[in-house]
């Protein structure tokens, strides 16, 4: 047997070993993704310069895939049967083109998002179950909405000389869309996307973040607290699954906690979905209207505008501060040194629609805000103001 055959064989031992050794004995996300990572590294190492190229630019179209699927109904035809379904099965349950149904499979087979178990026959993963879920829905769904922008940005930047002043009203979302508005405005007035977007906001993105309640020392924070204090204004929060987070953990007898939002969001709560949760309409460009909480959260705003609107956003924040008030900030730091994947992706994403992940090498937020660690490296406070680093 040649030596190559040999690690060929070693290497499929190796892989088949993964599935069962991180869902019995690795708890650890830390290590998971460290694991990734040298995947992700041995498959580059696997690749060719072509076909790297080719993965690379024929990637948006795994994406389009999927989202075909999700609006099919594919995944949840799969997941709602403990068996294999042929393509002919699938067709007729979704009453769609045989054909396409086919060729649909095919990519979704290729891309691991379901299981071929013979010619034809397919079965549901943990991939395909968890693309049923209305947050991933909404995750695929606004993605694609977003890639008009993605596909404007290399003209947006040759245009304006490869110089980027991050301004929602001028940027490469308007390119691509053809329009003059925002993101955030075009999506208002689609509730289609408007939908899928506030879906897309409950996805919980980690292990740590899941914990968040645990992890901030929320206890202390909250110490001595009485029925009419207000303990938690989720500021933009969506349809309140953080702020429910901090509810189950204290209850109305401990104090207030108030969901804050546009009204084209507040009005997508369903009734009862946040008991012992005030729901407010705001606006975070306006006045804070709630003063002298214990925690004023953003979760995932930032990232979305340039550094003069969160400056701008940031001023109203503080002015609503009491000396025993916090705010605190959850967004994802992008590495200057080996950074991930995903928060380059992010970062990317940011300058098409006039926002931008951001990092420790920001002096600028370094001056307002101490960053503080999804590992606790370091718990500092300045100006009242916490940042919260999650992983991407």
């Amino acid at each position: 047997m040649s030596t190559t055959e040999e690690w060929v064989q070693e290497f499929e031992a190796l892989c088949a070993r993964v599935s069962t050794l991180f869902h019995s004995e690795i708890d650890d996300e830390n290590v998971r993704i460290r694991a990734l990572r040298l995947a992700e590294k041995a498959v580059h190492q696997l690749h060719t310069p072509m076909t790297f190229a080719e993965a690379q630019t024929w990637a948006p179209l795994e994406l389009f895939g999927a989202g075909v699927a999700c609006e099919m109904g594919i995944f949840d035809v799969l997941s709602k049967h403990s068996g294999s379904l042929s393509t002919a099965d699938i067709a007729k349950e979704l009453n769609a083109d045989k054909a396409l149904v086919a060729r649909i499979m095919r990519l979704l087979d290729a891309h691991f998002m379901v299981d071929q178990i013979s010619l034809g026959q397919y079965s549901a993963n943990a991939i395909t179950r968890d693309y049923v879920q209305p947050y991933r829905k909404g995750n695929v769904m606004t993605q694609v909405g977003l890639m008009p922008s993605y596909f404007a940005l290399p003209t947006w930047l040759r245009e304006n000389d490869y110089n980027v002043l991050p301004d929602a009203k001028h940027c490469a979302w308007q390119v691509g869309a053809n329009t003059s508005k925002t993101f955030w405005e075009s999506m208002s007035e689609d509730p289609r996307l408007g939908k899928y977007f506030n879906d897309y906001m409950t996805l919980p993105r980690t292990t740590q973040e899941e914990d968040f309640v645990s992890f901030y020392p929320f206890e202390t924070v909250f110490s001595n607290s009485n029925a009419d204090d207000i303990l938690f204004v989720d500021i933009g929060g969506g349809l309140g699954h953080q702020a429910m987070r901090v509810r189950n953990a204290f209850p109305r007898s401990r104090g207030r906690i108030i969901l804050q939002d546009l009204p084209q969001v507040t009005s997508k709560i369903a009734a009862n979905s946040l008991p012992d949760v005030e729901i407010m309409d705001h606006d975070m460009a306006d006045p804070q209207p709630v003063k002298g909480a214990r925690v004023y959260y953003l979760r995932g705003v930032l990232h979305n505008h340039a550094d003069h609107v969160s400056v701008q956003y940031l001023s109203q924040f503080a002015a609503a501060m009491s000396p025993e008030s916090r705010l605190l900030i959850h967004e994802a730091l992008a590495s200057d040194l080996n950074p991930t994947k995903n928060v380059t992706r992010f970062d990317l994403k940011g300058i098409t629609g006039g926002g931008r992940a951001r990092g420790i090498s920001d002096n600028k937020y370094a001056e307002r805000l101490v960053y503080y660690g999804s590992q606790i490296k370091e718990s500092l406070e300045r100006y009242g103001f916490w940042l919260l680093i999650t992983d991407l």
